[in-house]
């Protein structure tokens, strides 16, 4: 029923999409992506031995609509919807987001709502006044420090991973100043019935200034999560810096978390650091980063520390951050030196090239801090307009902390191949 549902609105608003010309004041606008990707996979369980050695293969697909429905310059609706999320080439499972979570329990008719295919992840409604703009609704989840000074290439953006959000979003802009403030609800969990305030509401503000040689920010955000009978209440810290000077680019965040759980009168720290430069000449680009997250050096006292990430939008390597084949990737307590290539062979071809070596901060009595290192090759070609496609070959090796977290002596590679073909309109 709830597909059918969904399938007659998307209809009408597909028709008033169509009909928009014929609409006086109302405008409509749609903007959207296809993409298939396929996959393999080879050894991520670190055999020593070929027979061992754990692979797959398979196609996934995606596909996302966004509708903007305009009645007046200063009034827009947002819908995003997106239809086979990851869903696998031969299976019926999506991995949607919120909308579809019947099923997530397993409770027999609930799996055939999860698996549906289509859901609304945002909604929101956007208000334009003379004292700034508000942007109401479910949105998505804010990232801070560099994206919200335009630094955002899809791979090195780090602490930053969206997600949604129900949210009031308030941004003012003067001259080179811009303020950003929000109040989110995270989850809604009261209990009228022994009066507990099981909530998680979070509020930030963010102010950024812009001057001739690059931009600064810093972002304030308080968490407050009384769920699952804990009372987190943490503030963070996330100050950001770019420099640019010609063909010289210089970018810098840090990420610091305190605050305390009260329950148990425990303390919460985390703290993040990432710096990256880079030299463009002509039609290529190269470039160097390294990216710090705080570990937890004694477990036996009474804080938890390394609560800072990386996030799930820092993705400089295939395998260690994309695909998390470690317990590295959009996780703490590790440091990475990076290295980055890109060169465009013509106007629609370009090749890319990474390398990453990883170290452990805080490692157990006796095992080495060496985490390993990775190659990544690849290359994007567009092959027509709002068509492209791209692939990226991926090789990591194995350090000494994973034979000691393992237990065994020796162990073997992995290494992945991905390949996308994507459709814009």
């Amino acid at each position: 029923m709830s597909r059918k549902v969904f399938v007659l609105a998307l209809a009408a608003l597909l028709t008033v999409a169509f009909a928009a010309t014929a609409i006086a004041e109302t405008k409509v606008s749609m903007s959207g992506q296809y993409r298939v990707r396929g996959w393999y996979k080879n050894n991520y369980n670190f055999a020593d031995e070929s027979d061992n050695e754990a692979k797959s293969s398979y196609f996934d697909q995606r596909f996302r609509l966004k509708v903007d429905i305009m009645p007046s310059d200063n009034l827009s609706v947002t819908l995003k919807t997106q239809a086979l999320k990851d869903n696998k080439w031969g299976t019926q499972k999506s991995n949607l987001n919120w909308a579809n979570q019947v099923g997530a329990l397993g409770n027999g008719a609930g799996d055939a709502e999860y698996n549906s295919s289509f859901e609304v992840y945002e909604v929101y409604m956007t208000i334009k006044s003379a004292y700034g703009q508000f942007q109401i609704g479910r949105q998505e989840s804010f990232t801070y420090g560099l994206s919200s000074l335009g630094y955002y290439d899809g791979d090195r953006c780090p602490f930053d991973g969206a997600d949604e959000l129900n949210a009031i979003r308030y941004d003012y802009a003067s001259d080179n100043l811009n303020v950003r403030a929000w109040y989110g609800k995270v989850a809604e969990i009261d209990q009228s019935s022994v009066e507990q305030d099981g909530d998680y509401d979070q509020f930030g503000v963010e102010p950024t200034f812009k001057f001739a040689n690059g931009a600064a920010g810093v972002a304030v955000i308080f968490d407050r999560d009384h769920t699952g009978g804990l009372k987190l209440d943490y503030y963070t810290i996330n100050p950001a810096l770019r420099l640019m000077f010609g063909a010289f680019q210089v970018n810098a965040e840090l990420a610091w978390l305190t605050g305390k759980e009260d329950v148990t009168d425990t303390d919460l720290e985390g703290m993040g650091f990432y710096l990256d430069g880079s030299w463009t000449y002509g039609p290529g680009q190269v470039g160097a980063f390294y990216v710090y997250t705080q570990g937890d050096d004694d477990v036996t006292d009474n804080k938890v520390k390394g609560l800072i990430n990386t996030g799930g939008d820092f993705c400089p390597l295939l395998l260690l951050y994309d695909e998390c084949i470690t317990n590295v990737g959009g996780g703490a307590n590790h440091w990475t030196f990076g290295l980055w290539w890109n060169h465009n062979i013509t106007e629609s071809l370009m090749l890319n090239a990474a390398y990453g070596y990883v170290k452990m901060n805080e490692v157990p009595t006796g095992f080495d801090d060496n985490h390993g290192s990775e190659f990544d090759f690849g290359l994007s070609y567009q092959i027509m307009p709002n068509l492209t496609y791209s692939a990226i070959f991926g090789y990591f090796m194995p350090g000494d902390y994973i034979k000691d977290m393992m237990g065994v002596n020796d162990v073997g590679s992995a290494y992945a191949f991905k390949h996308q073909l994507q459709m814009n309109f």
